[in-house]
């Protein structure tokens, strides 16, 4: 993606934010202008979505009547969080594992998933250490 289309994600993702609580917010019982200025609103920033913006208000609807609070924000503006890598602990087991197997253990570095995998193949003799090598 380019900056500027990183920019206009990220505004739009505030201005919906903004749009959510204003509407939440509203004391007034006109559903359908409600509605109608919303979805106004989501077009002129880009978000023309129709069934995703009626069930977008279904649910904001559902909080507006029963006072339910809008889910927080993801911190990380909703990017995908990158795998985190194994932990000490987990590296010394499956090193210890490996050993007492008698098999190659894994090119490293792994993700905790990847390490949490090997482990339990380890553990259970379904490991297979070329799942595991990086081919160069």
């Amino acid at each position: 993606m380019s900056a500027l289309a990183d920019a206009l994600v990220a505004a739009q993702r505030r201005a919906l934010a903004q749009l959510e609580k204003e509407y939440v917010r509203s004391k007034q019982d006109d559903g359908d202008e409600r509605a109608a200025g919303f979805r106004d609103a989501l077009a002129a920033i880009g978000l023309t979505d129709r069934l995703e913006a009626d069930s977008l208000i279904a649910c904001l609807e559902v909080l507006r009547v029963t006072g339910g609070a809008l889910p927080a924000e993801p911190a990380n503006g909703g990017a995908p969080k990158a795998p985190e890598s194994a932990t000490d602990a987990q590296l010394a087991l499956i090193a210890r594992l490996a050993s007492e197997k008698n098999v190659a253990g894994p090119d490293l570095p792994v993700t905790k998933q990847d390490a949490h995998a090997i482990i339990d193949s380890l553990k259970n003799g379904s490991y297979d250490p070329a799942t595991w090598r990086v081919p160069f």
